[in-house]
């Protein structure tokens, strides 16, 4: 389904919002094109609501029955009733307000297997993973209103469209309605790519605040992260080495760290989204594992010596 949607909006960042957005519409079964307006047809269009050019072309597509999204400063939540939108709400609520605007429903996804990673959940997005990879688990892909994730375990690696599409998702990994299942063949395969223990670990200390507590007693390191590319991310290895000498206490470790336990919390929830921490019952990886294994090896050699040489590792008391 190809729709035309005209825009009459000033902002460089407003204007790159709406082409993310109309971008996602492909998951959506809907190629978006966005055009200045120019008072021709189309599908629909996109005007400021505080302005008088705004206005005018309202007052024009309502007799030409062209449907309206308007964005307002009121707000960052979009009300289907009278076609309003917060310049500033998130991009999921953009694709949200398009969908709606254009009578368009999602086409559903090709049946997935169903699998105990499979889940339609109200709880955070980051939560849900973390609960999924608190177990064995193949490649993954975590979609929300068109943003998608390729989440990959055997490789350490997250996936997106682009790199733009990777920061919203960070972004909206706080919000519930996230949706997991298996990945197929090449999802995503010739998107951007980052580290996951790094995009999960900043993603839990953004959203650290709007999570529970993490339940650290009764969990255990599985393996070290890899934060070579994020010499920023002190904190967290430091966090990495009092669990893997056995502290287990959530206000010591963030005690010892010199953080908030709120800010340890999110690192651990962090963690734990990577498949860095799982629950202290499950048995400890092989030394020797086979070589069909995809699972990362825990943390040994070189990276304990770097982390005594820095001062990282504390015994427990």
């Amino acid at each position: 389904m190809n729709v035309d949607i005209r825009v009459a909006v000033a902002g460089d960042e407003l204007q790159k919002r709406l082409r993310l957005a109309a971008g996602l519409l492909q998951a959506h079964k809907i190629e978006g094109s966005l055009r200045p307006w120019d008072g021709t047809r189309c599908d629909c269009a996109i005007v400021a609501a505080d302005d008088l050019y705004g206005e005018r072309i309202q007052d024009y597509a309502r007799r030409k029955q062209i449907p309206v999204l308007a964005i307002t400063r009121a707000n960052d939540r979009f009300d289907p009733d009278t076609a309003t939108i917060g310049e500033h709400a998130p991009l999921n609520v953009y694709v949200r307000a398009l969908l709606n605007l254009l009578k368009a429903e999602a086409e559903p996804a090709e049946p997935a297997q169903a699998t105990a990673a499979s889940v339609t959940s109200r709880t955070p997005g980051i939560i849900v993973l973390a609960q999924a990879l608190s177990r064995p688990s193949s490649d993954l892909v975590m979609a929300l209103d068109g943003v998608e994730l390729g989440i990959c375990p055997s490789t350490g690696t997250i996936r997106a469209a682009s790199s733009e599409v990777m920061l919203q998702a960070r972004q909206l990994l706080g919000q519930p309605g996230w949706q997991l299942r298996e990945a197929s063949g090449g999802a995503l395969a010739n998107g951007h790519s980052e580290s996951l223990d790094i995009f999960m670990i900043r993603a839990g200390i953004h959203h650290g605040e709007a999570l529970p507590m993490f339940p650290l007693e009764g969990s255990r390191m599985k393996c070290w992260p890899d934060l070579g590319a994020a010499p920023d991310l002190i904190e967290p290895l430091r966090v990495a080495s009092l669990l893997a000498k056995g502290h287990r206490d959530l206000q010591k470790v963030a005690g010892l760290t010199g953080i908030e336990p709120v800010q340890a919390s999110g690192i651990l929830w962090g963690f734990q989204a990577a498949g860095l921490i799982v629950p202290d019952q499950q048995k400890m990886p092989s030394p020797h594992p086979k070589t069909a294994s995809n699972d990362r090896l825990p943390a040994a050699g070189l990276f304990q010596k770097l982390a005594a040489r820095f001062g990282l590792f504390q015994k427990a008391s």
